[in-house]
Order: C-alpha cells, then sequence, then structure tokens
C-alpha cells in the first residue's frame, strides 16, 4: 500500500438529510457536527483523522471517502469497523492521496454528517491562520486560571488533548515481542506502558499453536487494562501473530484462546 505523508486541512462541516421516504424513527433528534468533533494528528509515518460522533457509533452505517471533485466514490466502510469506543472513529489516513475530498456518514434516522479536508502533498505546510477560542496568554506562557479560594483551575482541553495524543502513538507504535520456542514461549504486547505477557503453546492435527488470552472475567485483573480495550488489543495480536509467525494459517478467536489453522 502507497503512503502519503502530507498533512490534511480540514474544510467545510455540515450534514443533511438522507434521500429516503420518512419513518417515526426520522423524527429522532439529530446533533450535527462541529469543529470541535474532528481532529487531525500526525508523526513520522503515521497520522490519523480522529472523528467524534454525535451519537452512539451502533447508531450508524456506512462511512464513505469521495473525491470532492468528480464525486467517485473512493472507499467505504461500515462505522462500526473504524471505532474505537461508542463514539470515536480513528481513520488511518497515511493510503490517501493528495487531494480534495467529501466524507459522508450515515446515521441510520435519516440524516448525513459531510465532513470536507484536503491532503496536501508531502512537505506542504497548512497556512497558519489565527488561533481561535484559546485562553489568553502572557509573554511568558499561558494564564493559568484559579477559583475563588486561589486554587488552579485545570484546563480539560489540554487534559483530553495529552491523552488523546498518548493514545494515538500508543496505536501507532505498539508491537509484539515474543520470548521462548514455538513449542511453548509468551508474547509480549507493547503499547506506550502498557506490557501484557500472553503465553503459547504448539498446537495438534491441523492447528499450528495456541495463543492464551484472559477471558473478558479476567481480563482487567490480568492485564490492567480496561475491558473495553480487549477487543481492540486481542484483533491487533491476532492478526500480528498471523502476519508476522503463521501466514500461512487461519486463526479463530475464541473466548480464552486464539488458535492458528493450517490453511
Amino acid at each position: 500500500m502507497k503512503e502519503y505523508g502530507g498533512v490534511i486541512r480540514v474544510g467545510e462541516i455540515s450534514s443533511r438529510p438522507l434521500q429516503r421516504a420518512g419513518s417515526a424513527a426520522d423524527a429522532k433528534a439529530f446533533i450535527p457536527m462541529q469543529e470541535n468533533n474532528i481532529r487531525f494528528v500526525h508523526y513520522p509515518g503515521c497520522q490519523q483523522l480522529i472523528i467524534w460522533l454525535t451519537h452512539p457509533g451502533r447508531e450508524y452505517g456506512t462511512m464513505r471517502l469521495i473525491n470532492a471533485v468528480n464525486d467517485n466514490i473512493i472507499q467505504e466502510w461500515p462505522v462500526p469497523d473504524l471505532l474505537s469506543g461508542s463514539i470515536q472513529l480513528l481513520w488511518d489516513t497515511l493510503s490517501v492521496a493528495p487531494g480534495q475530498y467529501r466524507v459522508e456518514i450515515d446515521w441510520h434516522y435519516g440524516w448525513q454528517h459531510l465532513l470536507y479536508f484536503e491532503k496536501l502533498e508531502e512537505g506542504l505546510a497548512i497556512p497558519s491562520e489565527p488561533e481561535r477560542n484559546e485562553l489568553p496568554e502572557k509573554a511568558e506562557g499561558r494564564i493559568q486560571y484559579k477559583d475563588g479560594f486561589g486554587n488552579s483551575i485545570v484546563e480539560e482541553d489540554l487534559v483530553l488533548r495529552a491523552k488523546v495524543e498518548k493514545e494515538i502513538i500508543g496505536k501507532c507504535t505498539r508491537h509484539l515481542e515474543y520470548e521462548g520456542t514455538f513449542r511453548a514461549g509468551t508474547i509480549i504486547y507493547i503499547e506506550n506502558d502498557i506490557r501484557i505477557e500472553i503465553s503459547h503453546e504448539m498446537g495438534g492435527g491441523n492447528c499450528m499453536f495456541i495463543v492464551d488470552i484472559p477471558t473478558k472475567q479476567q481480563w482487567e485483573l490480568q492485564t490492567k487494562t480496561p475491558l473495553s480495550a480487549r477487543q481492540d488489543i486481542i484483533e491487533f495480536l491476532a492478526k500480528r501473530v498471523l502476519a508476522e509467525q503463521a501466514p500461512q494459517c487461519h486463526y479463530v478467536i475464541k473466548a480464552n484462546s486464539i488458535a492458528y489453522y493450517y490453511q
């Protein structure tokens, strides 16, 4: 897959009703997106467009990437395939070539989010614009506001921004390490300061080997990570092991294991 490292400039954000017959469900209140629902982050060799949906992800159908010049559909995905949590979409945009695009996200209840953006050529920078909605700054830095008792007020936007950036770096740099032998050993999942050790052993018959994974009931105690992260971590683990250790196999994810079978 060819990669394009240019940055993304987000443009107009709007919405429109879907062209279909009305129903009782269509009367459900629709919440449009705004600027703070979209964020583009990029690091060397890694970039993502983050979209915070205004309704639960299960209420959406398809997301489409469309060439804004000729209206050709370039790619489309079921929204749940891009979900990271209940409302956050994480979209790896390295494969998007320079050009002008429109994103359409269909809501089941008769509306559609629209997002326009431009992918620039690598090396080009987005023209600087005056920052909006920023706290006033002094020459020596940002003003620290205090409450009536003199206590510093936590700036939630900066806390959230730091958290999101850490998560993105983690997703872009996470990897696996291996210890032991093919007969029996350990696979280590590493993401930021997360380190999860999972054992594996050789299988029998058509099964090449089996990776043990904590069940839902065991997950938080054994991994020290939230249960909401389990599915994403397991799917990453299954796909990466397949690519790195067993390309001639296919895998089956079970309640407490991932089994790799010869094709």
